[in-house]
């Protein structure tokens, strides 16, 4: 086994015969020209990879310098093999793997809280270069620490926000960006910056979280008069809305066999063959031609992006999400547990039935079909080479309810389909509910993943019992909850009383989510 790195990489006879994708440009001939926040794993297999097909045809656009603020060892491990990633990019035939090299993002930095470091002076060095044109992001959005309903600020909610908006320090993520926008502002320079997180609004949502920190450091004497109304004016500081796209996931046993057959000791992203990157274009400082990259669209309007984001949560992530709910009780976890959930018919009849009401509701995204994408969607997650745990997708749920669910829910009755008709979008709302009882079908335990309403669903699965139907009144506040389900579900026609009814079911006996989802798809 050969440790990737730079030297290895330049070793031609090493990669004779093993059909591995490299870089085909000198990465540490060119400048650098953008920076990748949170370059983790996903930053390497979306956005680094895009940009690695376009500097393959065009070096000029120049590498990315990555960012990262709390994983030292993960940096660590990255600088030993100087910062290039294998990725392997699987097909949906078995067995079938395309390695790939990346090296679009050239260094990773370490920054934390302290100004003084050398990261951070070389952070600020590329904020003055006038070469560099934009910044992704790809933390979490908890990483983010407010809250945003709209409008021009956030609202901050973790004290290590509140107290970089109130001290001027930058140990939160927010802050960061914030910092390294007020030198940019200093230097007089226009710039972008995409936020690449998944969820809706992730621009405006960024936008306002950082003018938010920029406005109290105006206020409080850390930033320069005018900073809050140069990063308000889009021609001289842009955040692109965007709809980002690909299953990435962990390495398994299998992903170590590959490697060890190629000889190859690497940090490992392992990716699905399938991109979609959906992007606002609005990039005052320029940008490479990313429409030149397959699965890439460039708008011109929020308003567009929004049809590509409503696309692919309602059809992708809605599916993940059934999978994550009934699929969890049907038993389906653990690696490959997405893979073997769609070989069940009574699951994948399900998904059809929402889907068919997905694209009777949503607007059609200018570039891509809505159907074709659905078919898309199907091969995807009947990858056999994709290790991803149902599990993955269970973190959060709670907040994943109104977009993937419940927006088709209130659309189609909008549109004129009755309560009847739309009882399939309802039961993965209800197979939701149900998973807060830690018991899958047959009674067997699981840990439920971390959500930011962990305590109440907690609470409500403990009031709830298998075997007792009536029990199921223990998720009435839940089913009012606006912050989760949209609405009170109850004030909504009968809507709460049905999902209330459908958790009933599914808790009276062992047995019965398998029984109301086989009655659901008759």
């Amino acid at each position: 086994m050969r440790l990737l790195d730079q030297r290895l990489l330049m070793d031609k006879k090493f990669w004779e015969g093993k059909k591995v994708e490299l870089p085909k440009f000198d990465r540490d001939r060119l400048p650098v020209k953008s920076i990748c926040f949170s370059a983790g794993r996903m930053a390497y297999g979306h956005t680094g990879d895009i940009m690695q097909d376009l500097l393959n045809a065009d070096p000029e656009i120049g590498v990315m310098l990555g960012v990262e603020t709390f994983a030292p060892k993960y940096v660590t491990e990255l600088a030993a093999s100087n910062f290039l990633m294998t990725q392997l990019v699987f097909g949906n035939e078995k067995g079938e793997v395309n390695p790939k090299i990346i090296g679009a993002i050239d260094k990773v930095l370490l920054v934390d809280g302290d100004t003084n470091s050398l990261a951070w002076a070389k952070l600020l060095e590329l904020a003055r270069d006038p070469q560099v044109q934009f910044a992704t992001i790809n933390a979490p959005e908890g990483a983010y620490g407010v809250s945003y309903t709209g409008g021009e600020f956030a609202e901050p909610i973790y004290e290590t926000v509140k107290q970089d908006m109130e001290k001027g320090t930058v140990n939160s993520d927010p802050a960061k960006w914030t910092a390294f926008a007020r030198e940019r502002f200093k230097a007089g320079l226009k710039f972008a910056m995409v936020s690449c997180t998944n969820f809706s609004e992730n621009g405006h949502y960024t936008a306002a979280t950082v003018k938010m920190i920029a406005k109290a450091w105006e206020d409080r004497g850390f930033a320069p008069k005018g900073f809050v109304a140069y990063l308000s004016d889009p021609k001289r500081f842009a955040f692109p809305n965007c709809m980002i796209d690909r299953i990435a996931v962990a390495p398994d046993e299998k992903t170590a066999e590959i490697m060890a057959e190629l000889g190859i000791k690497s940090n490992l992203v392992v990716t699905e063959k399938a991109r979609y990157w959906a992007v606002e274009d609005l990039f005052p400082a320029g940008r490479p031609p990313f429409e030149k990259a397959t699965g890439v669209f460039m708008e011109d309007s929020w308003e567009e992006i929004k049809k590509y984001e409503d696309m692919k949560l309602r059809i992708l992530n809605m599916s993940h999400s059934v999978i994550a709910g009934l699929g969890v009780l049907l038993g389906y976890r653990g690696p490959y547990g997405i893979y073997k959930a769609m070989q069940d018919p009574e699951l994948t009849t399900l998904i059809k039935k929402i889907i068919s009401f997905v694209i009777q509701t949503i607007d059609r995204p200018k570039k891509l079909d809505p159907q074709a994408f659905a078919q898309d969607t199907f091969e995807r997650l009947n990858n056999p080479n994709i290790p991803d745990d149902p599990m993955r997708i269970a973190l959060n749920a709670s907040a994943k309810m109104l977009p993937r669910f419940l927006d088709t829910y209130f659309a189609a009755r909008e549109k004129g389909f009755s309560e009847d008709e739309l009882d399939p979008v309802l039961l993965p709302v209800a197979g939701f509910l149900r998973y807060t009882l830690g018991l899958d079908d047959q009674g067997e335990k699981y840990e439920l993943e971390d959500d930011p309403r962990k305590d109440l669903l907690i609470s409500c699965g403990r009031a709830a019992k298998l075997g007792q139907a009536d029990s199921a009144a223990a998720f009435k506040e839940l089913i009012a909850l606006p912050d989760v389900m949209g609405k009170n579900l109850y004030t909504y026609g009968t809507t709460g009383e049905r999902l209330e009814k459908m958790v009933g079911k599914m808790l009276s006996r062992p047995g019965a989510v398998r029984e109301i989802l086989a009655e659901m798809v008759k």
